[in-house]
C-alpha cells in the first residue's frame, strides 16, 4: 500500500502541537527558518542521539540565538486568586441560601440551592490562601467560603460533603473549638446523614459552649426536625474489577492468564497464557502518568479525574480544581507545585496532551534522578520509531523538550538557580534529553482516557463516550492492535481495564484497537490511518480477508469443521439436510448441530439486549459472555449479531466503570 508521507507528517506534528494557534508553532517555524534547510538536513538530521540533538539547539550557532531568545522570556502565566471576587460570590451564595429557606415549594427551593452552590464553588475557587489579604475577611476568605458552602450542602442533604467543607474551613483558619455555630453545623450535617448519635454529641458540645445563649441551639434543633432530604446527591457507582486468577508477577497490572512474548517482526506483545474466556479481566492498571485535558479543568478533578460537584481549590491558582482535600494534597505536594504557575502558559503554547504527560513524568517523580530513570526505561522498552523520523520532526520535539525543561528551570525543579540564563547545566541537559525521548515514545504508546456520559432517561440509550484525558500505561502499551479487537477497554477513573470479548486459545494474540476498526472504516482508510499515526501496516485477519463494514455484513456465518483436529471453516449450508464436504480433512460434515447451537446463541444475544433495555447491566454482561463463549466454539467472525454483541458487552462493561450525567 502506498505510503502517504504528508499525512504521516501531519499526524506526527499533532502529537506535539495540538493547537495551530498556540505560540509554540510560531516558535518552531521561526527557528526552522533561521537555521535553514541545509543545516537541518546536513547537520541536525545526521545527529544520532537525543543528547546531541538537545545540545545542538542550545549551543549550535546556526540555531541557538532564536531558541535562547524565546526561552529567556518564559514567565509564570496562570489564573490568579481574587479576594474581592471570592467575597462577592460568597455573598451571592449566602443570599440564595437564605432565599431557599423561605422558598414557596420544593422546586423553588431546589433551584435556589443549586444557584447558591454554583456561587459558593466560585467563591472557593477564587479565594486566596489564608492571611494573604488581611483587609478582606481578616484574611479568612477561603475558610469562610468553605463554611458558606457547608450550609448549602446541608440544605441539599449532603452531610458528608458538608463535613468535609467544615473541616477545610477549620484547617484554613476558621475558629472551631469554641464556635457554637461550627458544632451546630456539624450536628445538622450528621443529622442529614442519619447518624443521630454523632449529631447529638455535636449538639451537646454546642450547648456547652453556648451557655445561657440558646438562640443557635434552638434554631439548630428546629432545622434538624424539619430538614428536607429530597436533593441528596447519589454519586455514580463504579467498580474496580478483580484480575482473573490474580496479578501476573512479571507484568504490573496484568492477570496471570496473559504473558509477554517477543518475535523479530512484531517485537514484544501480549498473548493468552493457558487460554481465556469471554469476560476474563486481563488488565487493571494505573498509569505511569496521566493528564486531564485542559477543557475539563473546570469539571473534573485534576488528580483523579472524578467529576466535580464541590471542588477543592489549589491554594495558589484558580485554574484547576480537585474533588477532595486528599487529591489536592497529593497533587500540591508533588507535581502541581511545579506546574501551578505555568498552567495558562501550557495552554497558550498549544502543546499537546502528550507534552503534558512527558512533563508530568518528571514533576511527579520523587527526585530528578527518579524522573530521569523512569523516562530512560520507557524510551528503552517502548516503541519510538527513531529510524523513521525526519529532521524537522526531531527539531520540533527537541524544541518542545527545551521549552519544558525551561519551565522546570523557572519552577525551581532543579533548585534555586544562580543565574536567570537559559543555558542548561549537565543535569538539566539530561532531563531535556529524557523529555525528547518521552515525546517520541508517547506518540505511539499513550492511551486516550474516556468516561461515559449517561442520561437521566436511560443508561444506554443516548449515552456518549467522552475523552477526558490521556495516560501512559506500562503494561497496557504492550498490547498490539487488530482491526477487530479481542478485548474491550474502559476506565475506572484513570485506571485502564481490559476485558476479553471472546475466548482465546493458548498463545493467541490478545489485541486492542488503536482507533481504526473494521466495522466503521474500510481497509484502505484503516491502513492509511495506522501508517500515518502509528507507522505500521496491519496484517490482522480483518485486513487479510478485507472484511466488510458492519452494515454490509450479511447474516451468513462460517462454521468450524466438526471433525477432530480440523481447523477449516465451512460456509453456511444451502441445504441443512445434506452434509458439507470439508476441503481440508475431506470428510462429509453435518452442520445441523452447529446451526441449532447458533439459534440458541442468538437467543442469548436477544435476552442480553433485553436486559440492557431494562438497564440490568450485570445480567446483560453474563448473558453476552455466555453467548460469545459458545459462538466462538462453533463459528468465526465476521458475524453481524456477534459483532454487535461484542460492542454491546463493551457498553455494559463501561457502565460499571466511571460514568457521569451531564
Amino acid at each position: 500500500m502506498e505510503h502517504d508521507t504528508i499525512y504521516q507528517q501531519v499526524c506526527s506534528t499533532r502529537t506535539v502541537q495540538s493547537d495551530k494557534k498556540g505560540f509554540f508553532n510560531e516558535f518552531y517555524l521561526d527557528v526552522k527558518d533561521a537555521c535553514g534547510e541545509k543545516w537541518l538536513l546536513n547537520y541536525f538530521g545526521k545527529l544520532k542521539s537525543n543528547a546531541a540533538r538537545v545540545l545542538s539547539i542550545f549551543s549550535d550557532r546556526e540555531v541557538c540565538d532564536p531558541v535562547l531568545g524565546v526561552l529567556e522570556h518564559v514567565q509564570p502565566v496562570y489564573k490568579q486568586k481574587d479576594v474581592l471576587v471570592s467575597s462577592q460570590r460568597r455573598a451571592q451564595a449566602d443570599k440564595f441560601y437564605l432565599l431557599s429557606c423561605s422558598a414557596a415549594n420544593d422546586e423553588e427551593r431546589v433551584e435556589m440551592l443549586q444557584q447558591a452552590l454554583g456561587h459558593a464553588n466560585l467563591a472557593v475557587m477564587r479565594a486566596p490562601a489564608p492571611h494573604s489579604d488581611m483587609a478582606v475577611d481578616n484574611g479568612l476568605t477561603l475558610a469562610m467560603a468553605y463554611r458558606s458552602r457547608a450550609s448549602i450542602l446541608i440544605g441539599m442533604g449532603e452531610g458528608e460533603a458538608a463535613l468535609s467543607d467544615l473541616k477545610l474551613a477549620a484547617n484554613f483558619g476558621l475558629e472551631s473549638k469554641q464556635s457554637v455555630d461550627y458544632y451546630c453545623k456539624m450536628a445538622r450535617a450528621y443529622s442529614v446523614m442519619n447518624e443521630g448519635a454523632r449529631a447529638d454529641i455535636s449538639l451537646k458540645i454546642a450547648e456547652k459552649l453556648a451557655g445561657s445563649d440558646t438562640t443557635l441551639i434552638i434554631a439548630c434543633r428546629k432545622e434538624m426536625a424539619t430538614a428536607k432530604l429530597t436533593m441528596r446527591h447519589q454519586p455514580e457507582q463504579e467498580v474496580v474489577p478483580q484480575l482473573t486468577h490474580g496479578e501476573n508477577s512479571d507484568l504490573t497490572g496484568a492477570a496471570n492468564v496473559v504473558k509477554l512474548v517477543e518475535t523479530k517482526d512484531k517485537g514484544r506483545f501480549i498473548v493468552a497464557n493457558e487460554g481465556l474466556r469471554t469476560g476474563d479481566v486481563v488488565l487493571c492498571e494505573n498509569p505511569v502518568a496521566a493528564c486531564l485535558l485542559p477543557s475539563f479543568f473546570g469539571t473534573n478533578c485534576h488528580n483523579c479525574f472524578k467529576r466535580l460537584r464541590t471542588p477543592v481549590a489549589c491554594i495558589h491558582c484558580s485554574g484547576i480544581a480537585f474533588c477532595s482535600a486528599q487529591c489536592m494534597g497529593e497533587a500540591c505536594e508533588t507535581y502541581h507545585r511545579f506546574e501551578c504557575q505555568f498552567m495558562d502558559l501550557f495552554i497558550g503554547s498549544g502543546m499537546s496532551i502528550l507534552c503534558f504527560i512527558a512533563l508530568r513524568i518528571f514533576t511527579q517523580a520523587s527526585s530528578i534522578e527518579d524522573g530521569i530513570s523512569t523516562a530512560n526505561l520507557l524510551f528503552e522498552h517502548l516503541c519510538s520509531h527513531q529510524d523513521e523520523r525526519k529532521p524537522d520532526d526531531y527539531l520540533q520535539r527537541a524544541l518542545m523538550a527545551g521549552f519544558l525543561m525551561r519551565i522546570l528551570q523557572k519552577a525551581q525543579y532543579f533548585g534555586r538557580r544562580k543565574t536567570e540564563g537559559v543555558n542548561p547545566t549537565a543535569v538539566e541537559l539530561q532531563v531535556a534529553t529524557a523529555l525528547l525521548g518521552l515525546l517520541q515514545v508517547l506518540q505511539f504508546n499513550a492511551h486516550e482516557i474516556y468516561h461515559t456520559m449517561v442520561t437521566d432517561e436511560h443508561r444506554f440509550e443516548g449515552n456518549k463516550v467522552v475523552y477526558v484525558g490521556a495516560g501512559l500505561f506500562g503494561t497496557g502499551s504492550y498490547f498490539n492492535h487488530e482491526c477487530c479487537p479481542t478485548v474491550a477497554g474502559y476506565y475506572v477513573g484513570k485506571k485502564l481495564i481490559l476485558t476479553a470479548t471472546r475466548p482465546h486459545r493458548p498463545n493467541e494474540v490478545v489485541a486492542v484497537n488503536y482507533g481504526p476498526i473494521f466495522t466503521k472504516m474500510n481497509l484502505k482508510e484503516r491502513q492509511r490511518s495506522l501508517r500515518g499515526r502509528y507507522a505500521f501496516s496491519c496484517n490482522c485477519m480483518a485486513c487479510q480477508e478485507n472484511w466488510p463494514l458492519l452494515q454490509k455484513i450479511d447474516k451468513q456465518v462460517r462454521f468450524w469443521c466438526t471433525s477432530a483436529n480440523c481447523v477449516n471453516l465451512l460456509k453456511f449450508p444451502k441445504d441443512l439436510s445434506k452434509d458439507v464436504r470439508c476441503a481440508r480433512c475431506r470428510k462429509n460434515i453435518s452442520l445441523k448441530e452447529s446451526v441449532a447451537k447458533l439459534i440458541k446463541i442468538e437467543e442469548l444475544y436477544r435476552e442480553a439486549a433485553q436486559a440492557m433495555q431494562s438497564q440490568k447491566t450485570n445480567e446483560a454482561i453474563e448473558l453476552f459472555k455466555e453467548g460469545l463463549d459458545q459462538f466462538f466454539l462453533i463459528a468465526s467472525l465476521p458475524h453481524k449479531d456477534t459483532l454487535i454483541a461484542q460492542q454491546s458487552l463493551l457498553k455494559c462493561l463501561a457502565d460499571t466503570g466511571t460514568t457521569f450525567k451531564k
